[in-house]
């Protein structure tokens, strides 16, 4: 008979106070996410230094949608490199672990890394709410301040593109062409004729819009309103005041479903990009924890003694 002896590193415990060290430590985990996120910090407002170094307001640099992937693809980089770091750095620093359970190492290093990961999409997505919360606040009090001075003042306040409709709706019609062109005296004079458009007016004709708008669809009585006021300001036949009603409508209405698609779609946008460079940061920084604790181990071997 022959006595065989099998020698397990992962089943080795030593004596003392190497027995009851827990596999798991905090104090690694929290440094790894410090350094994560100050690495990501780092990339981003490097990639943010290029991005504006190649930005021009006057189109003779990259479009904005080249730029707005390059942006994405940068932030994933960025996550992925800073996870890494951070991962790799909580592995390393992580004491092994003697506990007699074989095979666990490799899989602690890479929950050391993953948790640090955790911890830094935690304390970034508690971030971004206390940022959106401060915005809305602040959103909410310029609101406050200008339905204040709205309520002050005769005027509505409207945005550029509705004031935009409302100016295509009462745009005067072309003359009417003729033999007997008339002399300007009586052009002016039949322009003057015109009753100008008051600023009640303007402001009922921009609310109709808006609320069509809203809706999706413009009243029947909004509709013949509207085309009364538009042949009475622009001296239109009512058959064509009401058919510029009707092209206005449509055209206010496509305009405000492109700009709710346009952000329906950056949102998406924002929504997989931001997955894509979280998978990336804990897969890096799964990946890293392990490497470090193979290292680790590796340079504990061939310590001397």
């Amino acid at each position: 008979m022959t006595d065989t002896t099998y020698i397990e590193r992962d089943v080795v415990v030593p004596a003392g106070d190497d027995a009851s060290k827990t596999p798991f430590s905090w104090s690694a985990a929290i440094a790894g996410t410090f350094a994560a996120m100050a690495v990501t910090f780092i990339v981003v407002a490097l990639g943010s230094g290029i991005g504006l170094s190649f930005a021009s307001p006057y189109g003779s640099g990259p479009s904005a949608t080249s730029l707005t992937v390059a942006a994405a693809v940068w932030l994933v980089m960025a996550q992925a490199l800073g996870f890494a770091t951070g991962g790799y750095l909580a592995g390393r620093l992580r004491s092994p672990a003697y506990d007699g359970v074989i095979g666990e190492t490799a899989f602690r290093d890479a929950a050391q890394g993953f948790i640090v990961w955790a911890l830094g999409a935690v304390a970034m997505g508690a971030v971004l709410i206390a940022l959106g919360y401060f915005a809305a606040s602040a959103t909410a009090r310029v609101a406050a301040g200008a339905a204040t001075a709205a309520a002050r003042s005769d005027q509505a306040s409207t945005s550029a593109a509705t004031d935009y409709f409302v100016d295509l709706l009462f745009r005067p019609g072309p003359a009417p062409a003729t033999a007997n062109a008339p002399r300007p005296s009586d052009t002016v004079g039949a322009a003057g004729t015109q009753p100008a458009l008051s600023a009640e007016t303007r402001a009922e004709a921009t609310r109709v819009l808006v609320r069509s708008v809203a809706q999706g669809r413009l009243d029947d009585g909004d509709r013949a309103y509207l085309a009364q006021v538009v042949s009475a300001r622009t001296g239109l036949p009512p058959d064509e005041a009401q058919r510029r009603v009707t092209e206005v409508e449509g055209k206010a209405r496509a305009a405000a479903k492109e700009a709710a698609d346009k952000t329906a779609k950056a949102g998406a946008y924002f929504s997989f990009w931001t997955f894509m460079s979280l998978l990336f940061g804990g897969a890096a920084a799964t990946l890293a924890g392990m490497l470090g604790g193979q290292l680790r181990d590796a340079e504990g071997r061939m310590a001397p003694g």
